[in-house]
């Protein structure tokens, strides 16, 4: 089945009017990533490499500046903090021992297992009086997007970001 370029260029208008009107509200209503910053003692993109952890069993540094889109020197003192307060190691992969992986700790398990709590019992509180087709529909939107968005992210080489 294919999609009319009419239909292509509507959708592109679409997403585009879209994206910043909903950043905001990603972060305002949906995600209080100060709070919960503060109550787990760890920035999101620690969480974020926690998390892509815990999905893959373990990475090596390039893979996860890849995945995160931050240059590797960045990666490096993110992981170093990771392994000093004990959520992850590095280990040598059995099949090459010239390359370092980094794995999650159960520790580190646990630290995502807490923050998802955290984040649960977040999107209950504003969910309050939505309407439950409208919070499923949510679901499977945010899921989409995910899978839009990951569809070939591997194979992206530029947007590599110098912070």
């Amino acid at each position: 089945m294919s999609v009319s370029k009419s239909a292509t260029n509507e959708a592109v208008n679409r997403i585009a009017g879209n994206i910043f009107g909903v950043l905001p509200l990603l972060r305002k209503r949906l995600l209080h990533i100060d709070a919960l910053q503060a109550e787990h003692g760890i920035p999101l993109s620690h969480v974020q490499v926690l998390s892509m952890l815990a999905d893959s069993g373990s990475m090596s540094v390039s893979e996860i500046s890849k995945r995160l889109g931050i240059a590797k020197p960045n990666i490096t003192p993110l992981v170093d903090r990771l392994i000093e307060i004990g959520l992850v190691e590095r280990k040598r992969d059995t099949v090459d021992r010239r390359v370092v992986n980094v794995e999650i700790l159960d520790e580190g398990r646990k630290k995502l297992a807490a923050i998802h709590e955290t984040i649960a019992e977040q999107v209950s509180e504003w969910s309050v009086g939505v309407a439950e087709s409208d919070y499923a529909a949510l679901a499977d939107a945010l899921q989409t997007i995910t899978r839009v968005l990951s569809a070939g992210a591997d194979d992206e080489q530029d947007g590599i970001l110098e912070i």
